[in-house]
C-alpha cells in the first residue's frame, strides 16, 4: 500500500484532547461502531469474524494511522446515539451523508458511492414512479435514509421497517412485501446470489433527492475536527492507492469510487 499520512497515537490523542474529548481510549484503541449485518459491507463469516468492505476500509485506515481499532457491532439505528454518547469514536457502517444527520454528527469525505433503487418481482409493474407504488407494501431498513425517503415522498404506500437487510429480503422473497428500497450495492449482492434466480430485479431507475445522494462517509462526533481531518487525509490516500481498487474489486466488478 502507498504510505498514508502517518499520525502517531500520541499525536492523535493530544489533538483529540485539545478538541475537547478523548478520541482514543486509555488502551490506545479507537472504537468503531458498525452494524455487522449489512453484507457485503459488514457481515460475519461462518467462524463469526467480521468481514466486508466497510471492515476492510476501517482496518486499512487504522493500520495507516498506526492506531489499534476495535469494532462494536450493534443495530444500525443505535449507531448515532452511541457516537453522541461517547460509546464509540466513529461510525463505519455505510452511513449516507444527509443534511439531517449532519445536524448531530460530522462526516468525513465520502469513501464510496452507492445509489438507491427499488427491488421487486420482474413482472410486478413496479418502478420508481410513485403511481406504480400506490397501495403497495414497501420494505426498508429501520433508521436509514430509505425509511425517511418513503415517509417524505410516498405517503400512499404501506411502509414495513426491518432491523436488518436479511429480514427484508426474506419477506420480499416470501411475498409479504411488494418491493424493497435500499442501497443498490447492497441489493446487487443479494440479486446476484439469490434474487435474480427467484424472479426479482431492480425496479425502475435509481431514486434521487437530498436524502439519497449516494455519498457514503464515516461519521464522527460533532466538533471532533482532529479526528475528521486525519480520517479525511487517510481516505484521500487510500482512494488514490491501488489497494482501494483491490478491496472494492473483491466485492464489486465496477468502480464505487466517490
Amino acid at each position: 500500500m502507498r504510505s498514508l499520512r502517518m499520525v502517531s497515537f500520541f499525536a492523535l490523542a493530544a489533538l483529540a484532547f485539545a478538541a475537547g474529548r478523548p478520541a482514543v481510549a486509555d488502551s490506545g484503541e479507537l472504537r468503531i461502531g458498525t452494524e455487522g449485518a449489512y453484507p457485503p459491507f459488514e457481515y460475519r463469516d461462518p467462524s463469526g469474524q467480521l468481514k466486508g468492505f466497510d471492515i476492510d476500509v476501517g482496518n486499512a485506515l487504522c493500520a495507516e494511522l498506526k492506531v489499534k481499532c476495535t469494532f462494536f457491532p450493534q443495530d444500525f439505528d443505535g449507531l448515532i446515539p452511541a457516537l453522541k454518547a461517547g460509546k464509540i469514536d466513529m461510525i463505519i457502517s455505510s452511513l449516507s451523508m444527509t443534511p439531517e444527520r449532519a445536524k448531530v454528527i460530522d462526516f468525513t469525505k465520502p469513501y464510496y458511492i452507492s445509489l438507491s433503487q427499488f427491488v421487486a418481482a420482474k413482472n410486478s409493474g413496479i418502478t420508481d414512479d410513485p403511481k406504480t407504488l400506490q397501495g403497495k407494501t414497501v420494505a426498508v431498513q429501520s433508521g436509514t435514509i430509505h425509511q425517511a425517503y418513503l415517509e417524505q415522498n410516498l405517503p400512499d404506500i404501506t411502509e414495513k421497517a426491518y432491523n436488518t437487510i436479511e429480514e427484508a429480503e426474506l419477506d420480499l422473497e416470501a411475498g409479504r412485501v411488494d418491493a424493497f428500497l435500499a442501497d443498490k450495492l447492497i441489493t446487487y449482492d443479494w440479486l446476484r446470489k439469490t434474487g435474480n434466480a427467484k424472479g426479482f430485479d431492480y425496479a425502475g431507475k435509481p431514486v434521487v433527492g437530498p436524502l439519497v445522494t449516494g455519498q457514503i462517509a464515516i461519521g464522527v462526533r460533532k466538533g471532533d475536527t482532529a479526528m475528521k481531518a486525519r480520517l479525511d487525509a487517510a481516505i484521500d490516500q487510500l482512494i488514490a492507492s491501488p489497494d482501494y481498487d483491490k478491496m472494492s474489486g473483491a466485492y464489486f466488478p465496477f468502480s464505487i469510487k466517490p
